[in-house]
């Protein structure tokens, strides 16, 4: 009876099980970026997530914040192809990533892309492959007061020329020029990447931007740009710790330093130490008057879709919610930068004016991403160190650099 009792039971209970629909399982989309925890990135990202998930309860995105190593991280997932569903590119959506990244052009939102960045994301082919929530614009950023006790006006520096003659009447002030962060060895690399199309790109004597995207390398050119790092060396127009440096923002803010080679997001760190210091940026300069002086712009916040991924419809519908005009408009504010989409604003404060930028200013994309084969950049920091600390000529150096160009060209 007892054994009738729990078939019957047993019987009840399938049946009953049978009457209900199998759940779904629940997709997880991953989610990374170059983006650390706790930057204002990051955390805004994980809001807009947050939101997102609660209102698609079939999807999870994780997000997974970046760290140290993203670049060594992204290129061994390159290299057994098993990337995350949504990834940031870094700046190298089209030199490094594509081959990885689904196109985007027919998203609805493609029509919005801003003409700030598309001909930096935009391959060949007319096609782009990441969703850019911002737009990095790149300066050079000064401590008013130290000008004005100077007797610089920042807007008139328009050539290598006129940045040296600022830069001897700073140190005649008792303050140094240029601080350079050399424990973070971007801060030297950075000389390069931004004075570089200055002097060997935007200029009318022998431009030497078609030689190196074909492969062309050419020292005597090249020494123009050692040759600018020796002359902040040898008149004393950086900080004497520039290869072990480390508090770049703080010097800045508080005036111990006019200028820094950083990107623009130290401008405010810098306030954070001295809320009244008057900081801004300015355009780039040239070797040549007749040349427009210029900005940096590139990827900062870029995401984009693994092309192999198998939950590449629902990430690509999270892409599409990230597009969103107000999604958009957080995310830019986060780090202060002007929106990747026209139909998006955002909320740049004191820096609103600094951003209009206009025609009157040359625009090129990162020197080591838009002219160097993938790898070079740590070569730029090398070899400034080197020349910083006298153990490499100028000479030297270009020699150095031309071995790994070609080096990195041939492997590529």
């Amino acid at each position: 009876m007892k054994k009738i009792v729990l078939s019957l039971a047993l019987l009840g209970l399938l049946i009953a099980c049978g009457d209900k629909e199998p759940k779904a399982k629940k997709k997880n989309i991953v989610v990374t970026s170059n983006s650390h925890n706790g930057e204002p990135s990051s955390v805004a990202l994980e809001e807009i997530i947050k939101e997102y998930n609660q209102n698609n309860p079939e999807v999870n995105i994780e997000f997974i914040p970046g760290s140290s190593d993203y670049e060594e991280t992204m290129k061994t997932k390159m290299a057994t192809n098993s990337l995350p569903d949504i990834f940031g590119t870094h700046g190298w959506s089209v030199n490094r990533y594509k081959e990885y990244l689904e196109p985007l052009n027919n998203r609805e939102w493609a029509k919005y892309l801003s003409p700030a960045i598309a001909p930096v994301i935009t391959d060949e082919n007319d096609k782009f492959y990441i969703l850019p929530l911002d737009v990095d614009i790149v300066g050079l950023p000064y401590n008013l007061d130290i000008l004005e006790a100077a007797g610089v006006d920042p807007k008139e520096i328009k050539t290598i020329d006129d940045f040296i003659v600022a830069l001897e009447k700073v140190k005649q002030i008792g303050v140094t020029p240029i601080y350079i962060g050399g424990k973070d060895s971007a801060s030297i690399g950075n000389i390069y990447d931004w004075i570089a199309p200055g002097l060997i790109v935007l200029t009318n004597d022998n431009p030497q931007g078609e030689n190196l995207k074909n492969g062309i390398f050419d020292e005597k050119a090249w020494n123009q740009t050692g040759e600018f790092i020796k002359t902040l060396v040898d008149n004393g127009y950086i900080n004497r710790d520039a290869l072990t440096g480390n508090d770049a923002a703080r010097a800045l803010g508080t005036g111990k330093a006019a200028f820094l080679f950083f990107g623009t997001s130290m401008i405010n760190e810098g306030n954070s130490y001295n809320p009244n210091a008057r900081l801004d940026f300015i355009a780039l300069p040239t070797k040549d008057r007749d040349q427009k002086s210029y900005f940096i712009t590139g990827e900062r916040m870029a995401l984009g879709v693994w092309k192999d991924s198998p939950n590449k419809k629902e990430a690509l519908e999270f892409l599409d919610y990230l597009a969103k005009p107000e999604n958009v408009s957080k995310m830019a504010t986060a780090n202060i930068l002007p929106t990747g989409l026209t139909n998006a604003k955002s909320d740049l404060g004191k820096f609103e004016g600094s951003y209009n930028l206009g025609d009157q200013y040359q625009y090129v994309g990162f020197f080591d991403r838009e002219y160097l084969p993938s790898g070079a950049w740590e070569t730029l920091c090398s070899i400034g160190a080197s020349i910083i600390s006298g153990q490499m000529t100028v000479a030297e150096a270009s020699k150095k650099m031309r071995e790994d160009f070609d080096k990195l060209k041939k492997n590529k």
